[in-house]
């Protein structure tokens, strides 16, 4: 085509320039990028919405929304150096995608020949979201820090028995790890474990098990989450009980003799009872304690006027104990022990007890020396005679011969009097014991000239009165019960018998020893 013909396209003879090549931005001089990351720093993907990228929006909510979740079921307040990274790194990569996100918008307008709009708005949004979030996970905390007031109070009432505070307190375990307080948690389970412990405490009082339940009670109170007190002096009177248990304990377990078993648990009792006016001062089992004293000493001397010995035993384990509570008691103490000695005493004589009898004989006169005196001295006279009568039964266990003590003479005196020549090679001694427990022992040295005689061939008389000792013994009118016998008495019978003797009667014998058949 000529000239003055229509012009040709653009560009020459080699075809239409290049479209122009798009804008390149910076990351932060993209306006756009800056508000997109701002508001994608608050983890709901605030930023997406901004321009309007529907699908990352979706996908970033659900992303935040199941590590909310997800921390909430795995602990995040008992997890807090793993969860807090994990959602800062979360929030961070969808800040740094929304940067990205953002500039690729801005370059869009830019190429559609539009300008990046430039406002505050966003980042007073994204302000906005971000307060809302501290609001929210502050507000899970303090409706946590709520819950666990809740549970400490019903803690402080007591009410661990029916579950209330164990249920609050595990309420705050479950529900709240979102607050991302470990304190919270570490709370909420020790609350849990003081509430179990003063729960056992309770069912051992419902068991009447006092004992256990006193030092369920100690262990709850050493544990730094207890939140309940003795207010009304529960505790107080579980040590009252307990006391009152080993009491009746120790009176059903005494059986004719004081065991180590009873006397623990009578001064244990004790121990308890005196301890609650200085521990529980004002409470009512306080105010129980002195008459409680008083029926403890009258349970430790419940055998008194029936087991004396028994009874004395008793008030011996009660005697140096502390009786500030119940004054009267040391003045019962200083009337009844030596009547108990006493008494005791006597039942010991009857009983042939007598090392036991001389015990009390000790006692009355070493430390009552004013008391009984007449009567004590009675007893050391009983206690002689039956010493004396135990040797008799001992020494005709295996046989005796009958006591000859029939009258050879005058005595010359209003007395019975025996003179028994010794005319054996064994001393021989002479055991009494007659009225009113008079007694005694008269001995005659052996016969050093003398020996024993065969059966049917005794000494002459004046061989047998002529050599030996002559034993002399000079009795009062009444009955006696006399053993004769010699030092050889293992394998000679003794002459024994209960004879009644009459005054000025002269009894004279001569004793000789038989050997074989």
């Amino acid at each position: 085509m000529g000239p003055g013909g229509p012009p040709g396209p653009p560009g020459g003879p080699f075809g239409p320039p290049p479209p122009p090549r798009p804008k390149r931005l910076g990351l932060f001089s993209s306006p756009t990028a800056l508000h997109t990351a701002a508001l994608n720093a608050t983890g709901v993907g605030a930023g997406y919405l901004r321009i309007k990228r529907w699908p990352f929006f979706a996908v970033a909510l659900a992303v935040t929304l199941g590590l909310l979740v997800t921390a909430a079921f795995l602990g995040a307040a008992d997890n807090l150096l793993l969860w807090t990274p994990v959602l800062l790194a979360w929030f961070l990569a969808a800040a740094v995608h929304g940067l990205f996100a953002g500039r690729a918008h801005d370059e869009r307008v830019l190429a559609q020949g539009g300008t990046p709009p430039r406002s505050a708005v966003p980042y007073l949004t994204a302000g906005g979201l971000a307060v809302a979030l501290v609001v929210s996970l502050t507000a899970v905390w303090q409706l946590g820090e709520w819950r666990l007031r809740v549970a400490d109070a019903s803690h402080a009432r007591g009410e661990c028995g029916n579950s209330e505070a164990v249920a609050e307190y595990e309420s705050v375990e479950d529900f709240f790890q979102l607050s991302f307080s470990p304190s919270l948690m570490e709370r909420a389970r020790a609350g849990i474990a003081a509430c179990r412990l003063l729960e056992q405490a309770q069912e051992d009082v419902a068991a009447e098990d006092y004992g256990r339940a006193l030092d369920s009670y100690a262990v709850y109170f050493e544990h730094p989450a207890a939140r309940w007190q003795d207010t009304d002096g529960e505790v107080a009177d579980i040590h009252f009980s307990y006391a009152t248990d080993l009491l009746e304990n120790a009176d059903a377990a005494l059986a004719g003799e004081v065991t180590p078993e009873y006397t623990d648990d009578v001064l244990r009792a004790h121990e308890i009872f005196a301890i609650i006016p200085v521990d529980y001062e004002g409470t009512a089992a306080a105010g129980r304690v002195p008459e409680a004293l008083v029926g403890l000493y009258e349970t430790g001397t419940n055998r008194l006027g029936s087991e004396w010995c028994v009874g004395l035993d008793q008030i011996d384990v009660l005697r140096d104990l502390d009786w500030s509570a119940a004054p009267e008691i040391p003045d019962r103490i200083e009337e009844e022990r030596p009547e108990a000695a006493l008494e005791c005493g006597w039942e010991s004589v009857e009983a042939q007890e007598f090392d036991q009898a001389d015990e009390m004989v000790e006692i009355l006169e070493s430390q009552y020396a004013d008391y009984e005196a007449g009567d004590v001295e009675t007893m050391v006279t009983h206690i002689g005679a039956g010493r004396i009568e135990q040797e008799m039964d001992l020494m005709t266990a295996i046989g005796e011969s009958d006591l000859d003590a029939s009258p050879t003479g005058g005595s010359g005196n209003d007395k019975f009097v025996f003179e028994i020549v010794n005319h054996s090679p064994y001393e021989l001694r002479f055991l009494y014991v007659g009225p009113d427990k008079v007694h005694g022992e008269v001995t005659a040295a052996p016969c050093e000239d003398c020996d024993t005689y065969a059966p049917g061939s005794p000494p002459s008389y004046d061989a047998c009165f002529g050599d030996g000792e002559t034993l002399k013994v000079e009795l009062e009118p009444g009955e006696y019960r006399i053993l004769i016998a010699n030092s050889d008495s293992l394998f000679t019978r003794p002459m024994h018998g209960t004879v009644d003797l009459s005054g000025g009667d002269l009894s004279e014998s001569c004793y000789y020893v038989t050997t074989g058949e």
